[in-house]
């Protein structure tokens, strides 16, 4: 008799930070629903968020997400994240979330995971990419600290995760 096959790897353990679980539940039930051609307005509302002008907020224990729909480019969605420092590593809750949810669950490949100072500025990014049948899409984290590794606010990282969905031909 051929030797069974291995067990299939276990799933990643879902987040516990509480920003990690509300940054997820903003790319699935706000991103990716509003790239596919939904309302932001509606999206928000119905996921708690509050409308401030052109923004949606949303605050939790120790970090503030806010979403400002651009009209001119409806395949992007963008997330601005000010999040709680981690000792270890910059926003590495929302990192391993992340991470987890597009390449381990769905199959998308790293293709960036670099560190680049620019004018002052330190920038950590990630990112990944899936391509399918008639769309690809793009999920990026970037962390902004100052050029001396320091968080950009005295007790807060600054980072923005940008989800794009565009149409491709089949």
């Amino acid at each position: 008799a051929a030797p069974a096959a291995p067990p299939p790897e276990a799933p990643p353990a879902p987040p516990t930070d509480p920003a990690a679980i509300a940054l997820l539940a903003t790319l699935q039930n706000i991103c990716i629903p509003a790239t596919e051609g939904g309302s932001y307005a509606k999206l928000a509302k119905a996921n708690g968020w509050r409308k401030s002008g052109d923004t949606f907020t949303y605050k939790g224990q120790g970090f503030q997400f806010s979403i400002n729909p651009s009209p001119s480019n409806p395949t992007d969605c963008e997330v601005e994240i000010t999040s709680a420092v981690d000792p270890e590593s910059p926003a590495k809750p929302l990192v391993i979330a992340l991470h987890n949810w597009a390449a381990l669950e769905r199959g998308y490949s790293l293709y960036r995971n670099d560190k680049n100072v620019t004018g002052g500025l330190e920038y950590i990014t990630r990112s990944w990419e899936h391509d399918d049948p008639g769309k690809h899409e793009a999920l990026v984290l970037t962390t902004t600290r100052k050029a001396d590794d320091t968080p950009m606010k005295r007790d807060a990282d600054t980072s923005e995760m940008i989800y794009s969905e565009t149409k491709t031909s089949t």
